[in-house]
């Protein structure tokens, strides 16, 4: 592993690791201090010709060591945060058409990321093709590939059941006060 400042570390988070894992500034220079202050990483003032001295931080044997442990432990889940489904869960609420629009947006921000992962997966494979970590990359790289594609899938079975539920509301009209049609997709009416 080479050696990065701060601002590398954002850089290549930005640049390869975004669309799984992201870190701002905030967190990673205090993480960088720590690491440090731990002997997981050492710090070496590098000089920058006409700038400021910046701090570069490299692996220590100990950093290496922690890190092939924590690379064979099972990952631990992070909480799910997900405005996108806490609105389809809250469905009854919004505005008619809101929903549809909802789920119209998320497919097409699908589409155009699916539309980047195989772009990017074409370059990386021809650009580091004697890379050994290529396989890993792929490897990720084909995650997204598939979450996309089951996410614009999935956008298909919302959109039916709520055109299905929009047409029954026109067909029978509700009065006042009545009750979700026992019946109907997901409760929806």
């Amino acid at each position: 592993m080479e050696q990065m400042s701060g601002y590398d570390v954002r850089k290549h988070f930005g640049e390869s690791l975004s669309y799984f894992w992201n870190e701002s500034y905030g967190q990673i220079y205090p993480t960088l201090k720590q690491l440090a202050k731990e002997g997981l990483v050492a710090a070496v003032s590098a000089g920058q010709a006409g700038k400021r001295d910046r701090q570069v931080y490299s692996l220590t044997s100990k950093g290496r060591d922690h890190l092939r442990e924590w690379l064979a432990k099972p990952p631990q889940n992070q909480p799910i945060r997900n405005e996108f489904l806490l609105k389809l869960f809250l469905g009854r609420s919004p505005p008619r058409g809101a929903l549809c629009e909802h789920i119209g947006r998320f497919r097409t921000e699908q589409e155009e990321l699916l539309a980047m992962f195989l772009i990017i997966q074409d370059s990386v494979r021809i650009e580091h093709a004697k890379s050994p970590n290529l396989k890993y990359w792929m490897l990720g790289l084909k995650h997204g590939v598939g979450i996309r594609r089951a996410e614009i899938k999935w956008c298909n079975e919302p959109l039916r059941v709520l055109d299905s539920a929009s047409a029954k509301r026109k067909a029978h009209p509700r009065r006042s006060g009545s009750r979700i049609h026992q019946n109907s997709p997901a409760g929806l009416d």
